[in-house]
C-alpha cells in the first residue's frame, strides 16, 4: 500500500501537534547520537509516522459506511412492510346490486309568466308646503292645539274671492277658505285699508266734479257765443250807419271793442272746456292708481289669516302667539298624507319594459313591502317616469303613486319600501328551475329511468331558466341528487313540485304566474 507524502506529513504535524510532550525527548535524543544510529532513528520515527497514517479513516470510507447501514435499514424496512402485507386476506366480492333514487321532480307546462321588476325607493308626500308669513306682524292668534300631528282642513271654496271676502268679514266660524292656523295683527293693515279707500272715495268727487264743471262750461260757452253772435251782428250794423253817416266814429269803436270782448271770452271758455278731459283723465289714472291700492291693502289684511292650502296634517310648528314674524319667515309645515309618491331608480332594461305601458296609459300594478323578503303591505301603480336617464348611476327613475285612503295602513312620508312592478308578460313559455340546468343538460324521467336532455336556455329569470327547445310540456324534469344520477339510472318520485311552488320558494320574487282569460 502507498501512502502520499502530502499525508504523512500532515499526519506527522497533527501527531506533532497533538503529543508534543512524547516526540520532545526523541528530538533530543537524536541530536547526541552518533549518525548511524541517527539515522537508524529516523527511520523507526517514520515507520511510527507511517503506521498512524495509514490507520486514520479517511472522510469517503465513513460517508460509504453511511450509506451502506441507511441502504440496509431502508433493505429490513421493504421487507417487513412486504411481509405484512403478505399476512392480510383480500376483500370478500359482493355482486352489484340495482340501486333506486329517490328524487323530486318538475313538470314542465307551458305558461304565461308575467316579470317583476324589483327596486327599493323612499315614499315621499306628493303635496308639502311650508307656510310662511307674507306680511310682518305680531301674532295674535294662533289655533288652538297648534302641535305636530294636527289634522287640518283645506279650502272648500271653488271661487277664491268669495273665500277671501270670507276670511276677511269673519275670521271666528268655519270659513270656506279652510282652518285658521296663525292670525297676524291686523290693525295696521286695516288702518291702510281705511285710507286707500278714503283715497278713492276722494278721486271719486273729483271726477264728479269734473263732469259737473264740464257741464256748467258747457252751458257759459253756449252763452258766450251767443253773446259773440249778437256782437257781431250790431258791429255789422253800426259799420253799415257809418258808412252812411248816420252814426259817429266813436259808435263804431264801441261796437268794434265789445265785439272783441265777447271773441276773447269765447276763446277762454273753449280753453277751458279744452282742459277738461285731461283732467278727468289725470283723475281716473288715480282713481286706478288708489283702486290698486286698495286690492293691495285688501291683500295684504287678508294675507294676515294663514290657512291651510290643502287637506294635511301639520309636520313642523315654527311660530308661537306673541311672536313678532317677518315677511318670509316660516311658519308650520303642512303635508298631504292622502297621496304619498315614491321614485324608483331602475335599470335602463327595466325602465324600456314599463315605459310603453305608461305611454299608453295602462299603468303598471306595483306591491310595496318593508324589505324583499317582507309580504306586501301596500299597494300603488307606476304614473309617470322620468324623461332622462341619471350619467353617474346608468339608471332612469319612475314615479309610483300610493292612495293613503285605499290603505289598510297608511304608508308614511319617509318609509324606505321594497317595490315590485308587474312587467311584461311572456307568453306560452317553457321554465324549469335554474339549479336543474347543468352544462346544457337536465335530467328528465321516463318510467322510473332518467335520461340526459340536452336543452337551449334562452334567458335566466332571476331562480328559472326559459327553454326554448330540448323539452315538451308534460316532461317530468329531475330536481335532486343530480350529483349521483347517471343515464338510465333507477329513480323513485318522491315529490312532485309545480311552478307556483316554485316561484314561491324564491327570496326575490322575479315572476309571476299570469292566469289566462277565460274562453268566451
Amino acid at each position: 500500500m502507498t501512502v502520499k507524502p502530502s499525508l504523512v506529513r500532515r499526519a506527522s504535524f497533527s501527531r506533532l501537534e497533538c503529543a508534543p510532550a512524547r516526540l520532545a525527548p526523541a528530538s533530543i535524543v537524536l541530536q547526541n547520537i552518533s549518525p548511524a544510529k541517527h539515522r537508524s532513528a529516523k527511520r523507526r520515527f517514520h515507520s511510527e509516522t507511517f503506521f498512524v497514517t495509514t490507520h486514520q479513516p479517511p472522510a469517503d470510507r465513513r460517508l460509504l459506511k453511511s450509506v451502506l447501514l441507511s441502504a440496509l435499514v431502508l433493505a429490513a424496512g421493504a421487507a417487513g412492510s412486504y411481509g405484512l402485507a403478505q399476512l392480510r386476506k383480500p376483500p370478500e366480492l359482493k355482486a352489484a346490486s340495482n340501486r333506486q333514487y329517490n328524487v323530486e321532480t318538475f313538470t314542465v307546462q307551458p305558461v304565461d309568466l308575467g316579470e317583476i321588476v324589483n327596486a327599493f325607493g323612499t315614499a315621499r308626500p306628493e303635496k308639502e308646503v311650508v307656510l310662511s308669513a307674507q306680511v310682518a306682524g305680531e301674532v295674535s292668534q294662533i289655533l288652538p292645539q297648534l302641535k305636530v300631528g294636527l289634522k287640518v282642513k283645506g279650502p272648500r271654496s271653488a271661487d277664491p274671492s268669495l273665500a277671501l271676502q270670507a276670511s276677511i268679514e269673519d275670521s271666528r266660524v268655519e270659513n270656506p277658505d279652510g282652518d285658521l292656523l296663525v292670525r297676524i295683527d291686523p290693525s295696521s293693515y286695516e288702518e291702510r285699508v281705511a285710507a286707500a279707500r278714503h283715497r278713492l272715495s276722494a278721486d271719486q268727487s273729483d271726477l264728479n266734479r269734473i263732469e259737473q264743471e264740464e257741464a256748467n262750461l258747457a252751458r257759459i260757452y253756449e252763452k258766450i257765443v251767443a253773446d259773440w253772435e249778437d256782437s257781431e251782428r250790431e258791429y255789422k250794423k253800426t259799420a253799415k250807419l257809418r258808412e252812411q253817416g248816420i252814426n259817429t266814429e266813436s259808435d263804431l269803436r264801441r261796437a268794434q271793442m265789445e265785439l272783441r270782448q265777447h271773441e276773447k271770452a269765447k276763446v277762454q271758455s273753449h280753453n277751458e272746456r279744452d282742459l277738461l278731459p285731461l283732467r278727468r283723465e289725470q283723475t281716473q289714472r288715480m282713481i286706478e292708481s288708489h283702486t290698486t291700492d286698495l286690492k293691495l291693502s285688501t291683500l295684504d289684511l287678508a294675507r294676515t289669516f294663514v290657512r291651510p292650502p290643502f287637506d294635511g296634517v301639520l309636520s313642523t310648528v315654527h311660530v308661537e302667539r306673541g311672536q313678532y314674524v317677518r315677511v318670509g319667515e316660516p311658519l308650520v309645515t303642512i303635508t298631504a298624507v292622502s297621496e304619498v309618491e315614491i321614485p324608483l331608480a331602475v335599470t335602463l332594461d327595466d325602465y324600456t319594459k314599463l315605459l310603453p305601458d305608461v305611454l299608453e296609459r295602462r299603468y303598471p300594478a306595483v306591491e310595496l313591502a318593508e324589505n324583499e323578503t317582507s309580504k306586501p303591505r301596500w299597494t300603488g301603480h307606476v304614473v309617470r317616469v322620468s324623461p332622462k336617464a341619471d350619467e353617474q348611476t346608468r339608471t332612469a327613475t319612475v314615479f309610483i303613486r300610493v292612495e293613503n285612503t285605499t290603505q289598510v295602513t297608511p304608508l308614511l312620508p319617509g318609509t324606505f319600501v321594497h317595490a315590485r312592478v308587474e312587467g311584461p308578460v311572456l307568453k306560452r313559455i317553457l321554465a324549469v328551475p335554474r339549479d336543474a340546468v347543468s352544462n346544457g343538460r337536465v335530467f328528465v324521467e321516463r318510467d322510473g329511468k332518467v335520461t340526459q336532455q340536452p336543452v337551449v336556455v334562452s334567458r335566466i329569470l332571476n331562480g328559472m331558466a326559459l327553454i326554448t327547445s330540448g323539452l315538451a310540456p308534460s316532461d317530468r324534469v329531475v330536481l335532486t341528487n343530480l350529483d349521483v344520477l347517471f343515464e338510465g339510472a333507477a329513480v323513485t318520485v318522491s315529490l312532485e313540485r309545480s311552478l307556483a311552488e316554485e316561484l314561491a320558494r324564491q327570496r326575490t320574487r322575479s315572476a309571476r304566474l299570469v292566469e289566462p282569460p277565460p274562453e268566451s
